[in-house]
């Protein structure tokens, strides 16, 4: 019996965040959209996101992808952001690497000076310039999808926070702490989510059905 096949990733990082591409050893996403393909992942190959984000080849900060086909012939690539939680709707760093990774390895041509690479993510059509200096990508920016407010002032873990999107829905509220109390502001925010979670519909109105 064959042994199966085995996985491959590249890794980078932007300013010290991790990010991991996976460039082989998995099956081609199933879909038509980027969202579809995200579902895909999370119902068939979430074995692979454990394998590649969990102990001992990952750690709890570690993020990563998988590069698909773009919805349409608008954009240079697509991807399927994950990480230790699950799969999220975008991500900064993450995009900053893959459009410097897709320059690297030639996926995206790349040329002295500014380059314009188009990426679809899971929040939408981003946009990105990617400056190289001497044959080596010397930095990335994008302008992200539109942000909103989504609600004001929602109670939540006996707090009261605001909820916005920018690429991903956030919830900020003002909070005093000490360095040596980052635990607790770390059981905060879990505590926060989770009960925004369990009471609240939080839904994109354009993308009622992203997963």
């Amino acid at each position: 019996m064959a042994p199966p096949p085995a996985v491959t990733v590249v890794d980078y990082h932007t300013g010290g965040e991790p990010f991991r591409i996976v460039t082989g050893g998995v099956q081609p996403l199933r879909g038509e959209t980027i969202l579809e393909r995200r579902r895909f992942a999370r119902d068939h190959l979430d074995r692979y996101r454990r394998l590649l984000v969990f102990e001992p080849r990952g750690h709890a900060d570690m993020y990563g992808c998988h590069v698909v086909p773009p919805n349409d012939d608008g954009a240079d690539l697509g991807v399927v952001f994950f990480h230790n939680d699950g799969y999220s709707t975008a991500c900064g760093h993450g995009t900053i690497a893959l459009v410097t990774w897709a320059l690297d390895e030639g996926l995206v041509e790349r040329r002295e000076g500014e380059n314009r690479v188009v990426v679809d993510v899971p929040s939408g059509r981003l946009e990105t310039s990617a400056t190289v200096e001497g044959g080596r990508v010397r930095s990335v920016r994008f302008r992200n999808v539109p942000s909103f407010v989504w609600a004001r002032g929602i109670e939540a873990a006996g707090r009261v926070a605001d909820v916005a999107f920018g690429g991903a829905f956030y919830a900020s509220l003002e909070e005093r702490v000490e360095p040596r109390e980052l635990p607790r502001l770390i059981e905060l925010g879990r505590a926060i989510k989770a009960a925004l979670e369990a009471e609240h519909d939080v839904v994109h109105p354009l993308q009622p059905r992203a997963p």
